[in-house]
């Protein structure tokens, strides 16, 4: 139902009748909350973003784990940045094919020395993963992990005797 309908039937405000009776009916309470989901629908954030430029600033809760990828003739080196990982065994890479792997990192909140309490945080406290492609082949079987200063480094050793194909489209 268009939300206007509302403003469209024979007594025009949809519960006039109603707001005048001391006692709120239920049939009349159902109509209030019925106008409002209409209204919702409309005047959602889209509506305040895009028509009138008062967007609200959403953070998403999603965790994002910035990388880098670098070679060199004989290594790729992959880079994570993961604050907050506790050692390495929170860190897990699997490989896909020779190309692609999946990351499952699970980090914890960057607590000082002394004891404190935590007010806020961005950090995830949770378990993510990420498929990351490479670019390049691998050797999924010869590879070594560091991790320093919030940096995981994964160094894979390039496979031989493989044939880049350029793709031009």
């Amino acid at each position: 139902m268009n939300p206007m309908e509302f403003f469209h039937k024979k007594n025009g405000f949809p519960f006039q009748d109603a707001l005048s009776q001391p006692h709120v009916n239920p049939e009349s309470l159902q109509g209030i909350k019925d106008m409002v989901k209409q209204y919702q629908t409309i005047l959602n954030d889209d509506f305040w973003g895009e028509v009138n430029g008062l967007r609200k600033h959403k953070t998403k809760n999603e965790p994002v784990l910035p990388i880098e990828i670098w070679e060199n003739d004989e290594n790729i080196y992959l880079l994570v940045v993961s604050p907050g990982l506790p050692d390495l065994q929170h860190a897990q890479i699997f490989f896909e094919n020779d190309y692609e792997c999946k990351l499952k990192i699970k980090t914890n909140s960057l607590m000082p020395k002394n004891d404190v309490t935590l007010l806020s945080t961005e950090l995830p406290q949770q378990f993510y993963e990420r498929e990351i492609s490479i670019g390049k082949a691998v050797d999924t079987s010869d590879y070594s992990s560091s991790y320093e200063d919030g940096l995981l480094t994964y160094k894979f050793q390039k496979a031989k005797n493989t044939i880049d194909i350029p793709i031009d489209f």
